[in-house]
């Protein structure tokens, strides 16, 4: 999951404020830098482990909050589209898969095949 990874890293570097003394780099308040960190660890966390239905929701989680910090002021101008854009980007690569369910026990017994042909099952032209 290397945009996991990524993303991660461009979390942490926002959450961390450089020590430059001419313009300063933006950055994320620490404790939303942190929350949202955590979303990417765990979506990296259960795609690694094969899950990424559950790796899916932690991205939407994680996209969801990102919209909510940016529509509050509090992702800095130059970080919302780069930000943005990772989380919307992460959660279009999981794929959710889920098998098909079971047939239900009601629709096997409900069918009978009769070995005769009825009116309109033959072959077209054939009634």
């Amino acid at each position: 999951m290397n945009r996991v990874a990524l993303l991660a890293v461009v979390i942490a570097l926002a959450g961390c404020g450089g020590a430059r003394t001419s313009s300063p780099e933006p950055s994320l308040p620490a404790p939303l830098a942190a929350r949202l960190a955590g979303y990417a660890d765990e979506t990296s966390r259960l795609a690694g482990a094969g899950d990424a239905c559950a790796a899916r929701v932690q991205a939407l989680a994680l996209q969801h909050a990102t919209v909510a910090a940016i529509n509050a002021h509090r992702v800095p101008g130059q970080l919302q589209e780069p930000l943005q854009n990772s989380a919307n980007e992460l959660v279009n690569r999981l794929v959710c898969t889920r098998p098909p369910p079971p047939p239900a026990k009601s629709e096997e017994k409900g069918k009978k095949h009769g070995k005769g042909k009825a009116k309109g099952h033959g072959k077209k032209g054939e009634e």
